[in-house]
């Protein structure tokens, strides 16, 4: 298109733009397009709100849920630490006793043979079953008595540890003890209505060793006397 040709068109397209029936249909034009272009993203819109506040409903949920999640692992927690520490306990308690077992088995035949009547069977099971028993620890204890009043004390350190071991589990059987153990002092004077007095020992004077501890029942009662050395 040439200059003039160029300028001719531009004159007659300004004329027809200044024809009213040319205005308003541009103008219908323009408006349609703009509510369509504008309509179609506000609906999109509105439904991505909805999704939006959807997802954030089910977030508040979850939270609620991982909450309790929480509260419950907590307490889960406090179990375990609880179950654990009892176990450990047990564990102490069940290796004490077999360390008593594998130490009985250490003894003399002689002294063996006498705690048979005591300690049946030949597991740390049936040890522990028969240990506890109150009628086989009054045996124990007068088995390491009559020992010590005969001056043998070769096994002595053995057999106290058994006597206070299942003397100490015996009580643990009941909220309050039946028995507890006789409460004697080193250098206190002997006194023979409370002690009993060992072989190799002085007539009278303080006490310089506690070979065999005694008990009492709960309302004050010697049961036992303990074995000492003045």
């Amino acid at each position: 298109m040439n200059k003039e040709l160029e300028d001719d068109f531009i004159e007659a397209l300004m004329v027809s733009l200044q024809d009213e029936r040319v205005i308003e249909k541009i103008k219908a034009i323009a408006e349609s397009g703009s509510f369509s272009q504008m309509g179609v993203p506000k609906e999109l819109l509105r439904e991505k709100e909805k999704e939006i506040a959807k997802l954030q409903q089910e977030i508040e949920s979850k939270k609620e849920e991982i909450s309790e999640y929480r509260i419950m692992i907590d307490l889960l927690n406090e179990k375990m630490e609880s179950y654990f520490n009892e176990l450990q306990k047990r564990r102490a308690d069940y290796r004490e006793a077999e360390e008593l077992f594998e130490a009985v088995q250490q003894l003399s035949e002689t002294t063996k043979n006498s705690l048979k009547g005591i300690f049946k069977g030949g597991s740390v099971q049936e040890f522990i079953v028969c240990g506890v028993q109150y009628e086989n620890i009054s045996s124990l204890w007068d088995f390491i008595k009559n020992e010590i009043m005969e001056g043998r004390e070769q096994e002595r350190v053995i057999l106290l540890d058994l006597f206070q071991y299942f003397f100490q589990q015996y009580s643990k059987t009941y909220d309050t003890p039946l028995y507890n153990l006789q409460e004697v002092k080193m250098n206190e004077v002997f006194r023979e209505d409370l002690y009993i007095r060992a072989l190799n020992s002085k007539i009278s004077g303080n006490i310089t060793d506690i070979l065999l501890p005694g008990y009492m029942s709960i309302n004050g009662k010697t049961i036992k006397k303990s074995v000492v050395r003045i």
